[in-house]
């Protein structure tokens, strides 16, 4: 660990959303669980914006892509953080209580800006699996009994191997 933070002077975390198709783009009524989103940074619902599906787009609704961003500088902060405790949990704690913005924040300037949906957004940050205090939804029924069966079913030797 010591090495690694004597080193890193940063990292750059990105992820590409789907383009709104500009041929087709209007407002919509979006569902209730994204609208929470939505409320929660500070977009109207009268901005929210989809592509209804055309030719261009062969129905999709969406034409190209764009990227979203998070940049984590390390500090010295960081730094000690690596050296003392460097798991992924109190990696993302120090983060957040940093006050960055994440891919989430930065997806949401795009669903603000009309290049992206919330939905989109949604589904690739996983915001939809972060808990209800953070005005994220939960997790559908089907996806939790989906989770407990793959969880029972597959068991791990203590040699390192699988069962299924």
């Amino acid at each position: 660990p010591y090495l690694i933070a004597a080193s890193l002077n940063g990292v750059l975390a990105q992820r590409l959303v789907r383009r709104i198709c500009p041929d087709c783009k209007q407002h919509y009524k979006a569902p209730e669980s994204a609208l929470r989103y939505a409320k929660a940074a500070g977009i109207k619902p009268s901005q929210l914006m989809h592509g209804a599906g055309c030719d261009a787009c062969k129905n999709s609704g969406y034409a190209g892509r764009a990227g979203i961003f998070e940049m984590l500088t390390i500090d010295n902060k960081f730094k000690n953080l690596i050296n003392k405790d460097a798991s992924a949990d109190s990696m993302k704690r120090a983060f957040a209580e940093n006050g960055w913005p994440s891919l989430f924040d930065d997806g949401m300037k795009k669903v603000r800006k009309g290049l992206t949906t919330i939905e989109e957004v949604l589904r690739i940050t996983q915001a939809y699996e972060q808990n209800e205090n953070n005005a994220s939804a939960s997790i559908t029924e089907d996806k939790k009994k989906k989770a407990v069966k793959i969880t029972k079913t597959k068991t791990v030797k203590q040699d390192g191997g699988e069962n299924a």
